[in-house]
């Protein structure tokens, strides 16, 4: 009778330290919530309202995703926090604090970020935060690029577009005049705008791949290498984007605007992310033949 007692009583225990753990994470998110709101409505809005932030959509999602299959390590409280996550705390606040003062809203979004983690770390300890630190670390794929450096980024984007797209042409045997970024073409004039520089397309396509990797490779080099891989291949279907472009404007300039042009960058987007894909089968291919002795 007594241990029948004794289990009852350990299994009614759980549900109300379960209880405990809500309302003590539901309290801290409802505190982050009130000192970062408007700047996570900021973030939000820009976040729908842009074009070039499409991948910030999935970023807040697949970031719930990975901490809810965590939740056991990064949601569960016990007594491990660390030390240093006040510390952390307080100088996210106090960068918070300034920069809301000051009116920077990148810097403002980092210290979000930052209390964010410093929450996991005082919950959890490091091995919370350890798990919390990569889809935490995807939120910052929700922040525009600041208008300071957005034109220093697109505009050598924009040579290189246009010059390896007027080559490409050549190639094709049109005649091209290349002016800076203005193609000229017989009859058309082509302009490889800020929004065609391919900046939209690497950053996107690198969010995606760091998730792919994330979720099917388990070595850290190969993370980075397929990272990296992400530029020259953004970089060479925005070319081919553009190259297309300039041959369906010789068609009819209708293929260049509106659907035709979105079906047409999606399409590429879609190519791009297909060779990050087939250089990962190729990567581990190679390393796993390398890596397995020759039989004596």
């Amino acid at each position: 009778m007594s241990q029948t007692t004794v289990v009852s009583a350990a299994q009614g225990a759980s549900p109300v330290l379960a209880k405990t753990d809500l309302f003590v994470l539901l309290g801290l998110a409802a505190m982050l919530g009130l000192c970062y709101w408007k700047t996570i409505v900021f973030t939000a809005n820009i976040v729908v309202n842009s074009d070039d932030m499409a991948h910030g959509l999935f970023a807040p999602l697949i970031c719930g995703y990975i901490l809810w299959q965590d939740r056991d390590v990064v949601f569960r409280l016990g007594g491990k926090g660390n030390f240093w996550a006040i510390p952390l705390l307080v100088v996210a606040a106090l960068l918070g604090i300034v920069t809301a003062l000051g009116g920077s809203t990148t810097l403002n979004r980092v210290a979000l970020i930052l209390s964010l983690f410093g929450v996991f770390l005082l919950i959890g300890g490091w091995q919370a935060a350890k798990k919390a630190a990569f889809p935490v670390g995807l939120l910052f794929f929700t922040f525009p690029i600041p208008a300071v450096l957005y034109g220093e980024i697109t505009q050598p984007l924009q040579i290189i577009a246009s010059v390896l797209s007027e080559r490409s042409l050549e190639a094709l045997g049109y005649t091209v005049f290349r002016e800076g970024n203005v193609i000229q073409l017989p009859g058309h004039t082509l302009s490889v705008a800020e929004a065609c520089s391919g900046l939209r397309s690497l950053i996107t396509l690198a969010f995606f791949t760091i998730v792919y990797a994330y979720f099917f490779e388990t070595k850290l080099w190969r993370h980075i290498v397929l990272a990296i891989f992400t530029i020259p291949a953004a970089m060479l279907l925005n070319v081919a984007r553009v190259t297309i472009t300039g041959v369906l404007v010789q068609i009819s300039p209708v293929y260049t605007h509106g659907t035709y042009h979105d079906v047409l960058g999606w399409t590429c987007f879609i190519v791009a992310f297909g060779l990050v894909l087939a250089f990962h089968r190729g990567l581990s291919f190679f390393t796993q033949s390398h890596a397995t002795p020759n039989p004596a």
